[in-house]
């Protein structure tokens, strides 16, 4: 029963990461009618590494049985729209490597789907989602981390949306507390991925609004 609540919950709670993407995508438009360089304060690494961050729990969704709805139809949507902000720097930015990051990702969901029909997976399959969210970990810290010190060295903020990282970090809670609900063995990657996420999302949102209040003091008239 509480595994259910919480469930319900998380996935609930995941609406606002979803919500935390559109403000993203419609962020970079506004700024790209207004100053096209404010989209390069976007870390294609850190977006790269959105994704495969949401395609672990996609994949450990599937994996595990019973199949995990509240996981794998939450984190679909966020690939989605994650994939769809990977096309829009590319298609800013016209450089092999966003086009790359973008054709892997897009195999990559294209993969999670057909592997639902393969599923369950046996113990090996299983062991190989584990070990996939423990590398997505430590590419979501070094994707987040880049993230962090472009924005110390623009010293802007550009293109990059507060409501994105205020959802994902209300989905990393939500989360973790759905993962403690599971039994230990099943649930310490999530438990890792997310606390992860937690700690590095939350120092570039610390980031973002220390820059805010320097741009806000120095827009400040002198009287």
């Amino acid at each position: 029963m509480l595994y259910h609540l919480l469930g319900l919950l998380s996935s609930a709670i995941f609406i606002f990461t979803w919500v935390g993407l559109f403000a993203q995508i419609q962020r970079i438009s506004q700024q790209q009618l207004k100053v096209e360089e404010d989209n390069h304060s976007l870390s294609l690494n850190q977006f790269g590494s959105s994704f495969f961050a949401f395609y672990a729990m996609f994949i450990f969704g599937i994996a595990v049985e019973p199949f995990n709805h509240y996981l794998v139809w939450t984190r679909c949507g966020a690939c989605l729209l994650t994939l769809f902000i990977l096309v829009r720097i590319w298609r800013l930015r016209r450089t092999r490597t966003a086009a790359g990051v973008s054709l892997l990702a897009s195999a990559a969901l294209v993969g999670g789907f057909i592997s639902m029909g393969f599923r369950p997976f046996p113990a090996l399959a299983q062991l190989g989602a584990n070990t996939l969210m423990l590398l997505v970990t430590v590419i979501l810290i070094q994707g987040t981390l880049h993230q962090w010190l472009l924005l110390r060295r623009r010293q802007h903020i550009g293109s990059l949306s507060f409501g994105l990282f205020y959802g994902i970090l209300a989905k990393d809670i939500s989360t973790l507390l759905f993962g403690l609900t599971m039994p230990f063995a099943q649930a310490w990657p999530l438990l890792v991925l997310n606390g992860a996420s937690v700690i590095t999302r939350g120092a570039v949102l610390l980031q973002m609004k220390h820059l805010q209040s320097k741009q806000s003091i120095s827009a400040t008239p002198l009287k």
